[in-house]
């Protein structure tokens, strides 16, 4: 719990970035691709790299000892962050494309092999590798197709948690060692589901005739 305090505390923090991307991630992403990208990276880069960099790296922290200057160089961090995002997000979305479903293909060729007691002349290693490989292709071409769909769902998600992380902050006045309390931890995922159901509807409604 410590570590989901962690990143869950910068959040809450610097709530007013927070609270700005995470709005635009979880209403705008499907209609802004190429800009939700920059602010998922934006987040990513002031919510987790930053502070697990200045966490693991003791010179660092203490020349961001001052908060002014933490925060700069957290806003410097996350600019960086999404530049880089955005320079490769086509990229990241095929590689996110061929690991997921490849993983699936790995443990589905794995099930029927073992499910149905298929006997194999060689290692069954192999055509699970062959399998996972594939399928994990074809995963790769078709979410870079469609990246702005992939792109947009990654960016509700992200969205809805960005803003559930600050609204439940809010509740707990910034103790975050209260949230795996079963309460606050059922207000959290109902939160959390509601924005999602609501970026879905706004930005995947179909438009009528």
């Amino acid at each position: 719990m410590a570590e989901l305090e962690h990143y869950l505390r910068p959040l809450y923090d610097y709530w007013y970035y927070s609270l700005i991307a995470g709005i635009f991630l979880l209403f705008a992403a499907k209609f802004v691709e190429k800009l939700s990208v920059a602010i998922f990276g934006f987040i990513i880069g002031i919510n987790m790299l930053f502070p697990a960099i200045v966490a693991r790296v003791p010179q660092i922290k203490e020349w961001l000892s001052n908060p002014t200057y933490y925060q700069i160089s957290m806003v410097v961090f996350g600019v960086i962050a999404a530049a880089v995002l955005y320079a490769i997000y086509k990229s990241i979305t095929f590689i996110f494309g061929f690991l997921i479903v490849g993983a699936l293909g790995y443990y589905l060729a794995n099930f029927i092999i073992g499910y149905f007691g298929i006997t194999l002349s060689f290692e069954p290693l192999y055509l699970y590798a062959g399998v996972a490989i594939v399928l994990g292709i074809l995963g790769g071409i078709v979410t870079y197709k469609k990246s702005a769909e992939v792109i947009g769902i990654l960016s509700i998600l992200v969205g809805a948690g960005t803003i559930s992380a600050v609204i439940i902050g809010f509740i707990l006045r910034g103790n975050f060692s209260k949230v795996n309390e079963p309460l606050f931890s059922s207000i959290a995922i109902v939160i959390f589901l509601i924005l999602v159901v609501l970026g879905f509807v706004i930005n995947f409604k179909k438009k009528k005739e």
